[in-house]
């Protein structure tokens, strides 16, 4: 038996509201509504789902949002302005077998939510269960054949459709009430962070051609990443190009690789604080150019429109390259074969829009990142 209908027969008590409930689209949503935002633990499965909730506060500004997020990301949504109320979650409340999943589903059944969001691509059937059990009569979330009761809103693709999944919600906002047009990929960080950090970078960077180049050596969404030697081989050609600073960025919690690659490099700017995952973010926002494998901060820099060249191996499909976005470019790989830096400094040259200028002669030596001959995906650059 599937675990969606195990937990279903379990907890059945809980879910006789959601099942109840019927709603009726466009028009689910007022300026009344309250609307449950449940996150399933994926960065950028929430980074995604995000222009999707900041278009429903703009169209419907009296709408009331409540989060439901593991801890580890709490310090990115409490500061948003998104959330009227967080909650936190472990991943041991989340276990059918434990009070606390039952306490979890009997708190959510008290917010007299209208619509509930699951933000995952991917089956949840927990987080789907807690939709259900919030009475939400509008629950959106992941396509699966076992969706069906906790989801009873799914966005399902064509089969030929293997666009970036960053842009899929455009799908959903003529059925929510609102053009596809709102949706502002940006995440909303706080003005007054991103203030302070700006001075913050600007002490520590005072020469406004010197470029703050962020880097994520992290392992990409799925499961490839590139060995430690070549990241480092880069850097050095991009600081033998390019009058920078490389500042080591990715998720703070438990990365050796991120520690690694630090520990490796000669100079890293002092001062700058990057202790949680927003001040990682709020440095991302600074940063003048962004190199990583395909991994969350990637997706982060493409939504803030940074300027981002994602090095991604093969198994990286469709559904992770941006496209129609001037400042974002992927350069695919394959492992055993190499892409010279001419390759990537023209990619860089896109991306900065001409930022550029301050590089030294390029060196055409060939770079080896576990790659070869570089397709370069995404629109061409701009040029004046």
């Amino acid at each position: 038996m599937a675990e969606h209908k195990i937990i279903s027969t379990l907890m059945r008590p809980f879910f006789n509201k959601g099942k109840t409930a019927s709603f009726t689209l466009p028009g689910a949503l007022t300026d009344a509504s309250r609307i449950l935002c449940i996150d399933c633990g994926d960065l950028s499965d929430f980074l995604f789902h995000v222009p999707l909730l900041t278009a429903i506060r703009h169209h419907y500004p009296g709408s009331k949002m409540d989060f439901l997020v593991p801890e580890k990301h709490a310090p990115l949504v409490v500061p948003s302005g998104l959330a009227r109320q967080c909650m936190t979650y472990k991943e041991g409340q989340l276990n059918p077998w434990r009070p606390a999943f039952g306490n979890l589903l009997r708190k959510l059944g008290t917010g007299n939510y209208d619509m509930a969001v699951v933000m995952s691509y991917s089956p949840q059937p927990r987080l789907e269960l807690a939709a259900l059990a919030s009475g939400a009569s509008l629950r959106f979330g992941p396509s699966h054949k076992d969706s069906w009761p906790g989801v009873n809103f799914e966005m399902r693709l064509r089969e030929d459709d293997d666009g970036y999944r960053g842009d899929r919600l455009k799908y959903t906002a003529p059925f929510l009430g609102f053009e596809a047009e709102e949706l502002n990929s940006r995440w909303p960080l706080p003005l007054e962070k991103l203030r302070q950090m700006a001075q913050q970078v600007h002490f520590h960077k005072p020469n406004p051609d010197q470029m703050l180049i962020g880097v994520d050596p992290g392992i990409g969404k799925t499961g490839h990443g590139f060995a430690m030697e070549n990241i480092q081989f880069l850097v050095r050609q991009l600081s033998s190009q390019l009058v920078c600073k490389v500042l080591p960025l990715g998720d703070p919690t438990g990365n050796d690789r991120l520690q690694k690659f630090e520990a490796s490099l000669s100079e890293v700017p002092v001062g700058l604080q990057r202790d949680t995952l927003l001040e990682m973010i709020l440095l991302l926002a600074q940063c003048d150019l962004f190199v990583s494998g395909n991994t969350d901060f990637f997706h982060f820099a493409v939504a803030q429109g940074v300027p981002a060249i994602g090095l991604f191996s093969k198994g990286d499909g469709p559904q992770w390259m941006p496209r129609g976005r001037p400042r974002a470019r992927v350069i695919q790989v394959t492992k055993g074969e190499k892409v010279d830096i001419e390759t990537l400094m023209e990619a860089v040259e896109g991306v900065t829009q001409g930022r550029t200028s301050t590089a030294s002669t390029v060196i055409t030596t060939p770079l080896s990142l576990d790659g070869g001959d570089a397709v370069v995906a995404g629109d061409p650059p701009d040029h004046e």
